[in-house]
């Protein structure tokens, strides 16, 4: 890793902004927060943008929203379709662009008036494949939104937002390795924010158009960012948060933590990936994945036998089964960098005896985590 400790984002003059980014957006009723999203792009500090906004089937507003911004700026292109989810509505951004470089944004987000900007001259000045930054979690309930209104096909937006203060020019900048940036992507680093986000991360087309989204309705993301990480050779972390990611949004498409989609499509993924860190040579990190994700199957478990409503109980035996397939690869799994000794004992305790593990984690979690909780609270104030 090449840390640059007080990199500047000195800034690409207009006469120097040559490179064209595409920017694609993806919306599905989202008329509330559209507005603000769109906004938050079309004002960039880099002007050469491509703006794709994707309709995809939205049944409010959406797709009248995007035809009007459409109309202010010539940058915009919009294109309706009928309703695919994320992955259909990026892979049309990806083979519609005309732009050198990809991004993405979801139509209930928006971006910092400078990430582009700052993304591109972090790739340019490290001589990098792709660029990634740090992204802020905002809650829906802190938001203000939009106010819609439609008469005789005509939209009136009321109390839109306007962008927000710019983020700071100067801070930390680190130059990863493919190796470096796959490890820190898998072990879930909080150092290094990679995650599974398309829309945090700015890629060179020709990336893309060899490595597009697989074809399903939900965590799309999951096998798309491993093989595109795999694909470049370096990537410059911008470790500056220039995303806003709008975490449970009420109808959202992923406002719920437990859901069946976790069993049919999550799941299913890991292992995809597992099998791809496995092919490209990276053994270990296939090693460190599995591990990460038997942990949070051991958690979802408990949610699901927790839950008070009696909903998420019936998710219980499919992850129960899939947790006992750990038992013949505890060895390989355990053997990771990252394991945790204790981990390994909760799903020994598990696979063994399931109701004790039941009565470990309510002790463990009702008693002993508080515990420890308020005697730390304590030292801290000594």
């Amino acid at each position: 890793m090449e840390r640059l400790e007080d990199f500047y984002m000195e800034g690409i003059p207009l006469s120097e902004q040559k490179d064209l980014i595409t920017v694609a957006v993806s919306c599905y009723n989202v008329e509330r927060f559209l507005p603000r999203c769109i906004e938050s792009i079309i004002n960039q500090t880099y002007k050469n943008l491509e703006i794709i906004l994707i309709d995809d089937g939205a049944r409010d507003n959406t797709g009248a929203i995007c035809d009007h911004y459409a109309t202010l700026d010539s940058r915009i292109r919009v294109i309706h379709q009928n309703n695919g989810g994320p992955a259909v509505a990026r892979n049309m951004g990806i083979t519609e662009a005309k732009g050198e470089y990809v991004t993405f944004v979801d139509g209930d987000d928006y971006v910092d008036p400078i990430m582009y900007e700052y993304l591109l001259y972090a790739l340019k000045k490290t001589g990098a494949d792709m660029s990634v930054c740090r992204y802020f979690e905002d809650d829906e309930g802190s938001l203000d939104t939009a106010s819609i209104e439609e008469k005789k096909g005509l939209i009136t937006i009321k109390e839109k937002k306007t962008v927000r203060e710019e983020a700071p020019r100067s801070g930390l900048v680190i130059k990863l390795t493919k190796d470096e940036l796959l490890t820190k992507y898998v072990e879930e680093s909080e150092e290094i924010v990679i995650r599974n986000a398309p829309w945090n991360k700015l890629y060179k087309r020709e990336t893309l158009l060899e490595n597009q989204f697989p074809n399903q309705r939900y965590y799309e993301d999951i096998l798309f960012s491993v093989k595109v990480l795999a694909a470049v050779d370096t990537a410059a972390y911008v470790d500056t948060p220039l995303y806003h990611y709008i975490i449970n949004r009420k109808g959202g498409i992923m406002s719920t933590t437990l859901r069946q989609q976790i069993i049919t499509e999550q799941i299913p993924s890991y292992h995809e990936r597992s099998r791809f860190l496995e092919i490209i040579g990276r053994a270990d990190l296939a090693r460190s994945h599995d591990y990460l994700v038997y942990k949070k199957l051991l958690l979802l478990y408990t949610e699901a036998r927790r839950d008070e409503t009696g909903e998420l109980k019936k998710y219980m035996e499919p992850l129960a089964r899939e947790i006992r397939t750990c038992a013949d690869q505890m060895y390989r799994i355990f053997s990771c960098d990252i394991a945790n000794p204790h981990q390994k004992m909760r799903m020994e305790l598990f696979l063994k005896h399931p109701k004790l593990y039941d009565m470990f984690m309510d002790v463990n979690d009702g008693f002993v985590l508080p515990l420890r909780q308020k005697i730390r609270g304590k030292n801290k104030k000594r």
